[in-house]
């Protein structure tokens, strides 16, 4: 999947080159087979003139194309599909992946202003959506829709406008994350997944926490520091945060939104604020939950919330001791480490990996009642 900070800039590219110019033209990967130089998603904006303002569709010939025939569009409200075949017997089409992709060119213009707003807002809130683009058999564009929370009023709209579209295909793109092309009598419906930025919550403003902050802000986490003193929790001090909170840490998860896209890296300064903050974390549907520390106070945190009720189940959510096992000995390195394993559960790791795993079950069987939740 296309990395979500490129995805950020891309909406307020878009809305920029719109306060310049009348129209500009994007292009969106929308399929791919095979092996590709860019992937799935990935998307360039184009200029009047066709000259590529941001992105890229993968470079070499691909991209000369398609910037062809964005220039050739640009005055046109219709919009274009390109297919490429990458075949790697014709080296002289500079390409030799040897697989398959198809380029959906639009024009756009002023009137998508407010369009392209909302969708940006709904990804910076952390929210998944999917935007579904309505075809006809001429390429005019029919329709552009956002569906969010489902049932909604758009898909609704959707069905009307292509009432032989599967019932389940929006709810499919939603999970699976991948584009749903459907040829129906009136065109072309394509339903493209629009993942919501992912929310990093860091609890405790420490060394570590500052290389933390540094790394996942170049991945594209909106980060919010979180600590109870001011002086560690501030925009000087975390100048690529979104916010930071100065609250008491038992308090904190009253002044923030956990969602299903957000990610929670408790690093505080003291195992009893990290136990605090960790007795919340576990009741909150966040995506990621990872405590700092090592396997004894792992386990001496575990041992005191067993004893106050938690399930077994609910603490086998959290990475810890946090971070892949690199080796990792100084605040930067753990900092890397971190990060490293933000990054391996949003490209869709499902647990701790390599040795850490095999620490983590010794660890579970220490637990008193491990036997009978676990």
């Amino acid at each position: 999947m296309l990395n979500c900070e490129f995805m950020s800039h891309i909406y307020s590219e878009i809305l920029s080159a719109l306060q310049r110019e009348e129209r500009v033209v994007l292009a969106t990967i929308i399929q791919t087979s095979g092996s590709t130089p860019a992937a799935a998603l990935s998307k360039m904006l184009v200029t009047g003139a066709g000259s590529r303002l941001f992105g890229t569709v993968g470079g070499g010939c691909v991209e000369g194309d398609v910037l062809h025939a964005a220039k050739q569009l640009y005055l046109s409200s219709k919009a274009a599909i390109m297919r490429f075949h990458l075949n790697e017997n014709h080296p002289e089409s500079g390409m030799l992946c040897g697989g398959t992709l198809d380029v959906l060119i639009e024009p756009m213009t002023k009137e998508s202003i407010s369009f392209i707003e909302r969708l940006q807002s709904i990804r910076d809130a952390g929210e998944d959506c999917v935007l579904a683009t309505l075809l006809a058999n001429d390429m005019q564009v029919m329709a552009k829709l956002i569906l969010t929370k489902l049932p909604d009023e758009s898909l609704e709209k959707l069905l009307k406008l292509v009432p032989d579209l599967p019932a389940d295909a929006v709810e499919k793109v939603h999970h699976r994350q991948e584009t749903f092309r459907f040829a129906s009598s009136k065109g072309e419906v394509i339903l493209e997944p629009i993942a919501g930025l992912p929310r990093l919550l860091i609890f405790g403003g420490g060394h570590v926490s500052k290389y933390v902050a540094r790394a996942a802000s170049m991945v594209g986490f909106r980060i919010t520091v979180i600590d109870d003193r001011k002086e560690f929790a501030n925009a000087e001090r975390f100048p690529e945060a979104f916010s930071t909170l100065a609250v008491e840490f038992n308090d904190a998860f009253e002044h923030v939104k956990v969602t299903p896209s957000t990610y929670i890296v408790i690093v505080t300064r003291g195992h009893r604020s990290d136990e605090d903050v960790l007795r919340n974390a576990i009741n909150t549907p966040a995506k990621y939950i990872g405590m700092i520390g090592s396997r004894k106070k792992v386990l001496a945190t575990y041992e005191h919330l067993v004893e106050e009720g938690v399930s077994v189940e609910k603490l086998r959510r959290v990475h810890a001791p946090i971070g892949l096992d690199v080796g990792a000995v100084t605040a930067e390195e753990i900092g890397i480490s971190i990060v490293a394993e933000l990054i391996h559960v949003r490209r869709g790791g499902q647990a701790p990996i390599g040795v850490k795993s095999e620490a983590m079950k010794s660890l579970f069987a220490k637990l008193p009642s491990a036997a009978h939740h676990g």
